[in-house]
């Protein structure tokens, strides 16, 4: 039976008698948020479920405690490219096993793979599961391993994931992207607050570096203007997000960093991102993981696209600013066969985002959120 003739069928996880299913998505830590309202949208419908979730090392943090899951399997990442590095092919295969002992231990009834790649389609292979689904995006020999759901075009990657749960019978009308952070991480934020000479009443920005590939970055000379003139806004302070990559590329064009302006650039565990980004009053960025962690939050954000459709992959929610630049050669990221952007590394998109307009667009979230909080007290 194809999958539009199941999805006329009703659903599919009581006919089918579904009672333990493993999302599969791995990476990265944007694609992972988007993901989130998936396993809330199923868990809602569905209560009974027992409900796992495979995800790579590097952003297993992220889904740490989750309440809605009843295990986290991380796929060891890292230690397979260390091994493959090293030419130590019979520990990766040991590797390989211990991944498939521990996701046959799960008896799964139902596997969702919403990466669609050949890796994520191996990972459902290696369940066993009797009922293999894949999101619309199917790509590599993950085609041939899950069933695909039918396609609708012109959605936003969150609406698209939520298809696959509504396929599977869930109501999808109100994502919800649950993201727990600890007391002791609440304490911990602001400790580190603190200590960096954060005191009540500052307004605190998180600004994300930088971003891969180039041409979701905005340039450096952009970045330190930037950081130069809110550095001056009264009672407002910066926090540098970013890994010691982005670190690497901005800092030489500062001529120091102003005294105002928190770096924490390649110093910070994702739960730790996750707790500091929690305590900012808006977010600045490219398309990129923090940026997206920081909307799932709930933080109004402002977005700098270039290179990717924002029509795709926006920060999610109404409440958000987008700046984008639509040049006739946007969005070069869906360029076939990741043919190089036709501006030979100019990246103009980027480029032609103008520091005055993400101040702008800061100040007015700063004095709007002032607002409520005056109406409130």
């Amino acid at each position: 039976m194809s999958c539009r003739q199941h999805s006329q069928a009703g659903n599919y996880i009581e006919s089918h008698k579904i009672e333990r299913i493993l999302l599969i998505k791995l990476t990265s830590l944007g694609d992972v948020i988007h993901a989130l309202p998936v396993a809330a949208a199923l868990k809602r419908a569905f209560p009974l479920i027992k409900l796992y979730w495979v995800v790579e090392d590097r952003c297993a943090p992220l889904l740490e405690n989750h309440p809605l899951l009843d295990s986290v399997i991380i796929y060891p990442r890292q230690e397979i490219q260390v091994l493959i590095s090293e030419r130590k092919w019979g520990q990766v295969l040991k590797v390989f096993k211990n991944l498939r002992r521990s996701l046959r231990d799960l008896n799964i009834d139902l596997s969702l793979d919403l990466q669609g790649l050949a890796k994520s389609g191996l990972i459902a292979l290696m369940t066993g599961a009797p009922h293999r689904i894949g999101c619309s995006g199917l790509k590599e020999m993950s085609s041939l391993i899950s069933r695909r759901i039918p396609e609708e075009k012109g959605l936003h990657v969150v609406d698209s994931n939520l298809k696959t749960a509504e396929f599977l019978g869930a109501k999808t009308e109100a994502p919800e992207f649950i993201i727990e952070i600890k007391e002791e991480e609440k304490t911990w934020a602001n400790e580190f607050l603190k200590k960096s000479g954060v005191v009540k009443g500052d307004r605190i920005i998180g600004l994300q570096m930088g971003t891969v590939p180039p041409q979701k970055c905005w340039p450096p000379a952009k970045y330190r203007s930037f950081i130069e003139q809110v550095s001056k806004f009264p009672n407002t302070r910066l926090i540098l997000f970013g890994d010691k990559t982005d670190q690497e590329a901005l800092l030489p064009h500062l001529s120091k960093i102003p005294p105002k302006v928190i770096n924490t650039a390649g110093n910070l565990s994702l739960r730790q991102l996750m707790a500091l980004i929690a305590q900012c009053r808006v977010f600045v960025g490219g398309d990129s993981g923090p940026l997206h962690l920081a909307a799932g939050l709930g933080l109004p954000v402002i977005a700098l696209f270039g290179g990717t459709d924002p029509g795709w992959s926006r920060p999610y929610g109404r409440f958000h600013t987008v700046l984008y630049k639509k040049f006739f050669c946007s969005p070069c990221l869906l360029t076939p066969n990741n043919k190089p952007p036709v501006c030979q590394g100019r990246y103009d998109c980027m480029e032609a985002i103008g520091v005055d307009e993400v101040l702008a667009s800061v100040w007015v979230i700063l004095e709007s959120s002032e607002s409520r909080d005056r109406s409130s007290e």
